[in-house]
């Protein structure tokens, strides 16, 4: 199941955030934001946004539930179960957490899902993580210069345990 790629932030949208102290020409931005972005995905174990539709595919030697790894689903768009095409409308499925009415041994359904717009709270988290790779791109915690000293919250972009709380609500697994 191929992921998106779109980032959930933009440059301009770091350059605003960060009131020009990282500038939209800032070297490596578009990378530091996409890998953010990736980051999210990969905690999260589902591309969020946009809205894409996606193909599972799965085939084992039992017949098993399926439960299609994402939230925020739209429809289901085509669907076989062991050979046979079964019609969508008939099928009844979870729109937050995946789960669906079928069960097989080889699965394979297409649909859609995720979000229309990018949630801001994850706007917020992917330009702080991308900040905080650019910030320090060597992972310094902590510098001191004669009797000054300055220490950094975030060292680079990956998540904090703050971090995981805030996007617990968007990870696959996990229920209100």
């Amino acid at each position: 199941m191929a992921l998106s790629t779109t980032s959930f932030a933009t440059k301009d949208q770091m350059e605003q955030r960060s009131q020009g102290a990282i500038p939209a020409t800032t070297p490596f931005l578009d990378q530091e934001l996409a890998a953010a972005t990736r980051t999210i995905r990969n905690h999260c174990r589902w591309h969020i946004a946009a809205v894409e539709q996606l193909t599972f595919r799965r085939s084992g030697p039992f017949a098993e539930p399926v439960w299609l790894p994402a939230m925020q689903i739209a429809t289901l768009d085509e669907i076989t179960i062991d050979g046979v095409a079964i019609d969508p409308a008939g099928v009844e499925f979870d729109f937050d957490t995946g789960w669906t009415s079928l069960c097989g041994r080889i699965r394979q359904v297409k649909f859609t899902a995720g979000f229309e717009e990018i949630p801001e709270d994850l706007v917020t988290l992917t330009l702080e993580l991308a900040a905080g790779a650019l910030g320090s791109p060597l992972g310094i915690s902590r510098e001191q210069a004669g009797g000054v000293s300055v220490s950094y919250t975030r060292t680079s972009g990956a998540l904090q345990p703050a971090d995981e709380d805030r996007l617990a609500a968007y990870r696959l697994g996990w229920l209100p």
